[in-house]
């Protein structure tokens, strides 16, 4: 999966010389966090984010009145105060799904342009990234979830898909952590019956540890 399966496409944008009150309601009129800044050419030149809006923002302890607080944000261009092109993170279309929620994770950022050269073709967030993850994980469909602990080696997930695969049961996800029990990976199976008992019984019967089975949507 790459970035440009799931990224939001010609997102909206801003000018550098918009004001602070133009980038204000237009981030809080459509409800977003990010708000890429470009120029006339569609170049990325920075990003604001609704923080970046509060932190423009004068503090309650300002001695300034009403009206020089609106005069000077009135002039407050969002080139003073977003975040430039320089230093952001960005991906391109082509970027894999994990390595842009890897760049996230590791810059600790809640969103990436997506650029074609310099030009803003997209952006991917925080919400995109969790919207893949219920998806790639089969969240939104019902079934059963399968915790075991398997020796790391070649071939044991191999062993527990055959039996799955005898009771002629859809597998909806697979996936794994570095965490371990006992030197044990732990594997988790999500698959597509409420019918489990039967494949358990077989499981344990080839000498795997079956941690835990939950029922999805749980009851």
């Amino acid at each position: 999966m790459y970035v440009k399966t799931i990224m939001k496409k010609n997102p909206l944008t801003i000018s550098p010389e918009a004001s602070f009150y133009e980038a204000r309601a237009l981030i809080r009129d459509k409800g977003i966090r990010h708000l890429p800044v470009v120029d006339k050419k569609h170049h990325i030149v920075g990003i604001l984010t609704d923080r970046d809006i509060r932190t423009a923002a004068p503090s309650d302890a300002t001695t300034l009145s009403i009206h020089e607080i609106h005069y000077i944000l009135g002039k407050l261009q969002v080139s003073s105060f977003m975040t430039p092109a320089d230093k952001l993170v960005t991906v391109t279309p082509d970027t894999t799904f994990e390595k842009a929620v890897q760049l996230m994770h590791d810059y600790k950022i809640g969103c990436l342009p997506v650029l074609d050269g310099r030009e803003l073709v997209g952006i991917v967030t925080e919400t995109d990234v969790l919207e893949t993850f219920v998806d790639v994980m089969g969240l939104k469909v019902e079934g059963t979830r399968l915790t075991l602990a398997l020796e790391d080696e070649p071939g044991k997930v191999h062993d527990i898909l055959e039996v799955i695969k005898r009771y002629n049961v859809n597998l909806i996800s697979v996936y794994t952590s570095s965490y371990k029990v006992e030197g044990k990976r732990i594997v988790v199976f999500r698959i597509r019956t409420h019918e489990y008992e039967d494949i358990v019984k077989e499981i344990e019967k080839l000498g795997y540890t079956v941690l835990a089975v939950d029922k999805w949507p749980s009851t």
